[in-house]
């Protein structure tokens, strides 16, 4: 699944209506517009409300590694090279709070320009205008937000941050009309975008096959595996085989082992997982 947070509804409301999203009533914390694929969480300003809701939204759909986060809205730009208009990927993320830099993963093409964003907080004067590293910035907070309490639930290459530049910094703030006019001159690419995404990151159907599971079954069973210890055994196995096709090779030797007593199973399973996620 898609989940796409913005600040505002101005901002959200293109995807909305080209989606064709319907209110979820079932949460009352934030508003919620979804479909099958895509969900769109609207957070409010700020840096901790942006956290909160990203983190709230990932619990109630139990999001996994095959969904994707993207984070929708306006900057303010430094460089100027990048215009009004301009849709900015963000390759960097810098919180001028912490001096922390976060590196989301372009594993995907894409059409826009790459830059990078710092999240500032507190008023822009003369002298931290000066300082800002970044080539767009937003004022509080919200991207450097976003990625963490993101990055909590999902993996670099599956959070993304993309910006529509409103202006210069300094530049007064544009009206919720004219924010969803700068995001609706972008809107065709960036949901072509989107939905190439959606395709990328589509979980694989069927990745384990007989042998697979004859040899899963037969660890489980040598090692007395409890319920949640087969479901993990499995999905280990499944991210493994998507990374390497010697899956039988990795469960091989464990199918040889018998375990006595639940101190035993932890050691050997606590090994099979350090196995399974080797790259």
């Amino acid at each position: 699944m898609i989940f796409i947070s913005t600040t505002l509804y101005c901002e959200a409301e293109p995807f909305i209506k080209k989606f064709s999203l319907k209110k979820y009533n079932v949460i009352k914390k934030f508003q919620v517009f979804k479909n099958d694929e895509i969900a769109v969480i609207i957070s409010k300003r700020g840096a901790l409300n942006i956290a909160s809701a990203c983190a709230y939204i990932a619990g109630k759909f139990d999001i996994t590694e095959y969904d994707t986060f993207i984070n929708i809205g306006l900057c303010a730009s430094k460089n100027k090279n990048l215009k009004t208009g301009a849709t900015v990927l963000c390759n960097k993320i810098v919180d001028s709070g912490t001096n922390r830099d976060f590196y989301p993963d372009m594993i995907f093409r894409h059409p826009f320009e790459e830059g990078c964003l710092e999240s500032c907080s507190g008023i822009l004067n003369n002298e931290r205008f000066e300082e800002l590293k970044g080539d767009i910035a937003d004022i509080e907070g919200e991207g450097a937000a976003f990625f963490q309490s993101v990055s909590i639930f999902l993996p670099p290459h599956r959070i993304y941050c993309l910006k529509i530049v409103s202006g210069q910094l300094g530049d007064s703030e544009p009206e919720s009309k004219k924010t969803s006019g700068l995001i609706e001159e972008n809107l065709e690419k960036i949901c072509s975008w989107i939905l190439d995404i959606a395709c990328g990151c589509a979980e694989p159907s069927d990745v384990l096959d007989e042998n697979d599971m004859n040899y899963i079954n037969e660890i489980a069973c040598n090692f007395n595996l409890s319920v949640s210890m087969q479901q993990k055994l499995k999905k280990l196995a499944k991210s493994y085989k998507i990374r390497n096709d010697n899956l039988l090779l990795a469960l091989e030797p464990f199918t040889q082992i018998y375990c006595k007593n639940k101190g035993e199973r932890k050691i050997y399973f606590d090994k099979l997982e350090e196995q399974l996620k080797f790259i």
